[in-house]
């Protein structure tokens, strides 16, 4: 696709993300973190992944995990608008007896490789996902998506020694940078500190983009930069909220219920 085109596909799925987001009423969503990764998605879902939706459980696709769970918004929108789900399914989002809750659960749905919700995981099955395909000499690559408060958590620096001992070339992680986790900043709730060192010290290429640009993100997935026998980290900086004035950089935006006016109001923007 052409820059412009992707870019209209991004303001699809935000647009998406807005309308179901008030469809779930009272029980509102997580907007924020999902806002943020939709130009991610956008690249990966509509430029980067190898998948057939008439065959979604074609054996050589590629696959992606949420880590960050409480993003789904960020991956029903591109599952529905590449029709891995339907519209009509979409429109039930956090609704009673609905499928599409706010984490994906994996319960029998095309696009859902894995459950996510509880933060930290998403990196260690992907790891196993990626030496899964070596083992088995099959060509897909693997793709997973964090947060960087999730960075918190012990176990990604457990799959992260994982995927270099084992030289995980298939495997490329993707942090969302947005400064923000549910407490607040991130830096002031656990530094990170010099996120693009860490990683290289563990063994990975690393890579930085502008996470709401999708030319950079693009350029940023394009398998030239992948290395012979090293996992790939890409560190997407992203404004919280990005695409909706009122959630930019807001952690109260983190999860809302979203009123008649403030869709109105997104739909506007987003046009």
């Amino acid at each position: 696709m052409r820059i412009e085109q992707l870019e209209e596909k991004a303001r699809q799925m935000r647009r998406l993300c807005m309308k179901m987001s008030y469809l779930a009423g009272g029980e509102g969503a997580h907007v924020g973190p999902a806002l943020s990764i939709m130009d991610i998605m956008t690249v990966l879902y509509f430029e980067v992944m190898n998948y057939r939706v008439e065959e979604p459980d074609w054996e050589d696709r590629d696959r992606f995990l949420l880590s960050k769970g409480h993003g789904v918004l960020g991956l029903y929108a591109p599952l529905i608008l590449t029709g891995l789900i339907t519209q009509e399914e979409g429109n039930t989002f956090n609704q009673t007896k609905t499928r599409l809750a706010g984490h994906p659960s994996g319960k029998g749905m095309n696009g859902i490789e894995h459950p996510s919700g509880s933060l930290g995981h998403g990196l260690s099955v992907a790891g196993g996902m990626a030496l899964a395909a070596r083992m088995k000499a099959r060509p897909y690559h693997v793709y997973t998506l964090m947060g960087d408060g999730e960075l918190d958590e012990g176990s990604i620096w457990e799959a992260a020694m994982f995927a270099a001992k084992y030289k995980l070339w298939n495997l490329t992680a993707i942090i969302d940078v947005n400064g923000f986790q549910y407490g607040g900043a991130t830096d002031k709730l656990m530094k990170a500190g010099p996120i693009m060192d860490k990683w290289r010290a563990f063994g990975w290429n690393v890579l930085e983009a502008d996470g709401n640009d999708v030319a950079q993100m693009k350029e940023a997935f394009d398998k030239k930069h992948l290395v012979k026998d090293q996992p790939t980290c890409i560190v997407a900086r992203t404004v919280k909220g990005a695409g909706f004035s009122k959630a930019c950089s807001n952690n109260d935006w983190h999860h809302v219920k979203i009123s008649q006016e403030d869709l109105e109001l997104a739909l506007r923007e987003l046009e």
